[in-house]
């Protein structure tokens, strides 16, 4: 069986994307957008340079997980038991 040159040996032609491309590009440009909270407009996040939103993507998820951490570092402090404090009745 012969394949087509533009074929790869995954079956894919050559330089295609995948078919829900568009779909995570454009939540990815959503939440950059969303998240900087004014700091980007949908226009300049969808014409900047492809490895320069991937930058500012990898940062924004960095900041979102560090975040996350402190909320949950004060939760579980605030959880724990204060053993200083006792009832009185």
């Amino acid at each position: 069986m012969r394949r087509r040159l533009s074929e790869s040996r995954l079956g894919l032609t050559f330089f295609t994307l995948p078919s829900n491309h568009s779909v995570i590009l454009h939540q990815k440009l959503f939440q950059i957008v969303y998240y900087a909270n004014g700091g980007f407009n949908w226009h300049d996040v969808y014409f900047m340079p492809i490895k320069l939103r991937e930058f500012y993507w990898r940062e924004l998820l960095k900041a979102k997980e560090e975040e996350k951490e402190q909320i949950e570092k004060v939760n579980n402090s605030s959880k724990s038991p204060n053993s200083s404090k006792t009832k009185r009745r």
